[in-house]
């Protein structure tokens, strides 16, 4: 009886564990600018100013200053840029 319980309760532990938020923002607009220094974008999108930090597989993000693009991101963090 006590390994039973145990293993539920370890199995009930290890699934919180793994449950994320997995929240996903899609931003589109106008690429503002793009800061090297701090790693962050800044797209205009209705009307406000959305800014984002920029990650690692983000590149070549101010070869798109001035143009529409979409931006994914996670926290605030972005994921992947694309124009269009």
């Amino acid at each position: 009886m006590k390994s039973i319980l145990t293993t539920l309760a370890v199995l009930g532990l290890s699934a919180s564990a793994f449950a994320g938020c997995g929240k996903i923002d899609t931003t589109s607009g106008k690429l503002k600018s793009v800061d090297a220094d701090s790693k962050s974008i800044v797209i205009e999108s209705e009307g406000k100013d959305v800014k984002l930090t920029l990650t690692a597989a983000v590149k070549d993000a101010d070869k798109l200053v001035g143009k529409k693009v979409t931006a994914t991101s996670s926290h605030k963090k972005v994921e992947t840029l694309k124009e269009g």
